[in-house]
């Protein structure tokens, strides 16, 4: 079984619909969010942010619960076709006990991000049903020094099954062989944070992508070795190893140490994939099984079933919101608020 029938399509997008950014980890730079936003409006999109899409992170249970209460406004808003994520950051993992996964799956719609957000993805394919896109933050969005991650991230949440053969020219195999399974993963060390809890991932009969960012290799081994030891990687079908921009000072060929880790799964291994924390970061369709090729000195994914539904919204009534007396403001109206500077605030 290469997919779970449980797991929910989300509706396809297209130009004039409605894109909502919401900051479930940290606030983004202001000139960051700005870029990205006049990125997806110059794409054909609407964009409406979030209440405290900006604010300054307080990290207390109270505001853990407002955050999840913004959230979940955006989600359910009637207006909001789609839902990214600002930045990545800290943060996710503390709205999680707020979230209610009923609302989520009584309203399905493609959700973006990467990095922190990785927890979400789990929680939102374990607990809701739902598939996802790991993919850029608003913040990533630049067109001029990046069209291909803008370009994949546009063909992710609008085109059912794109019939690009993601990944080929950068991914390099590592192990020869083809595989079919469900694409889960993000992460590592957000991955690794999932085990033991009501959303841990999934990985019997999936193909699993991993990516890092800054860590030492110690960190990185440490985390994949305890994803071995916990039964995580047994099950499945194929690894897709996405960039690792690693601190090097303490092993200059950490990829053989990581690579030695996986090397003996009997499956096939591609390295290199072109997603993560640099540019490009490609667009991947979590929760839908993707086929794996490393064949010869070429490797990529390609999409096995569709990942959205066709386009419209779900036909289901919006629950009462917490914060409907607030208006989401329309992002013509960042400039002026932003100007109050958020040049201390990290990703």
């Amino acid at each position: 079984m290469i997919a779970s029938p449980s797991l929910i399509r989300p509706p396809g997008l297209r130009p004039g619909d409605t894109l909502g950014v919401v900051s479930p980890s940290y606030a983004p730079r202001a000139s960051s969010l700005a870029n990205g936003v006049r990125a997806l409006e110059r794409a054909g999109y609407n964009v409406v942010l979030a209440p405290e899409v900006t604010a300054h992170r307080r990290f207390t249970r109270a505001e853990d619960e407002r955050r999840a209460a913004i959230f979940t406004e955006l989600w359910t808003d009637p207006r909001v076709d789609g839902v990214i994520a600002s930045t990545g950051g800290y943060g996710a993992v503390r709205i999680i006990p707020y979230l209610d996964p009923a609302v989520f799956r009584a309203h399905p719609k493609p959700f973006v991000g990467y990095s922190d957000i990785t927890a979400l993805h789990s929680w939102f394919m374990r607990c809701c049903g739902l598939r996802t896109f790991h993919g850029p933050t608003v913040d990533d969005l630049n067109p001029d020094a990046d069209p291909e991650t803008v370009a994949a991230l546009l063909a992710a949440i609008t085109n059912p099954r794109p019939d690009a053969q993601l990944g080929r020219g950068t991914a390099k195999p590592v192990r020869q062989g083809r595989a079919v399974g469900p694409l889960v993963g993000g992460n590592l060390s957000l991955v690794e944070q999932t085990i033991g809890t009501p959303y841990e991932i999934d990985t019997r009969g999936a193909i699993l992508f991993l990516e890092e960012t800054r860590d030492p290799m110690s960190y990185v081994d440490e985390r994949l070795v305890h994803l071995r030891n916990a039964g995580l990687l047994r099950g499945v079908r194929g690894v897709v190893l996405g960039q690792l921009s690693l601190d090097r000072s303490e092993e200059d060929e950490f990829e053989d140490f990581l690579l030695d880790l996986v090397s003996d799964l009997d499956v096939p291994v591609i390295t290199d994939f072109p997603a993560g924390h640099e540019m490009p970061n490609i667009a991947l369709p979590f929760g839908t099984p993707v086929e794996l090729v490393a064949a010869g000195d070429a490797a990529w994914l390609n999409y096995a079933d569709d990942a959205l539904a066709p386009h419209g919204r779900a036909a289901v009534a919006a629950p009462e919101r917490p914060f409907a007396h607030q208006r989401l403001p329309d992002a013509g109206e960042l400039a002026g608020d932003m100007a109050r500077d958020m040049a201390g605030f990290r990703n």
